[in-house]
């Protein structure tokens, strides 16, 4: 598969460079809890193998969003629903779409772009008016910067026309 910009090497490094490392991280956590629970290591392991590729590739034929696989197996007040709530109640998806926005930040920093982005974030002003809109109180940035003069009224050091920011 190719990725249409530049910009979209970035986002793709976030879901399929770094992807597998979290499908590893995923698949451990679920081999450790069926050991804790009995199985042998070699048992779990193969069932969690087998899950995970099975639910890939059931999703790639059927080509259904995955609320819906995810609804059509979850019967309610069943044992996944428990799960289910307890991954919810955990964080887990936040969790991940935050590991997700950090890997792409951290691609962006490492190509020496903006990295500034994703939710709750305000980018930094770009361009030739950076200074107006860093100084501009009215300004939506997000950014504010004041300056001061340095030294009291009365000090003849405030006049050399240095400023504090």
């Amino acid at each position: 598969m190719y990725v249409d910009t530049e910009n979209q090497v970035d986002m793709s490094t976030a879901i399929s460079g770094s992807g597998p490392a979290y499908i590893f991280n995923l698949m451990e956590d679920m081999i450790d809890a069926g050991v804790h629970m009995g199985f042998p290591r070699d048992k779990a392991t193969k069932l969690v193998y087998h899950t995970l590729l099975g639910s890939t590739l059931y999703a790639m034929e059927t080509g259904e969003h995955p609320a819906i696989l995810r609804n059509n197996v979850t019967s309610p007040n069943g044992t996944t629903a428990s799960a289910i709530y307890e991954l919810e109640s955990g964080g887990f998806r936040t969790c991940v779409k935050d590991a997700m926005w950090a890997c792409y930040r951290r691609s962006l920093e490492m190509g020496g772009h903006e990295s500034n982005v994703g939710p709750g974030r305000t980018p930094m002003p770009q361009g030739d008016r950076l200074l107006e809109q860093l100084l501009d109180p009215n300004s939506d940035s997000g950014y504010q910067l004041t300056l001061e003069r340095k030294g009291d009224k009365d000090d003849d050091s405030a006049a050399d026309g240095r400023w504090v920011a």
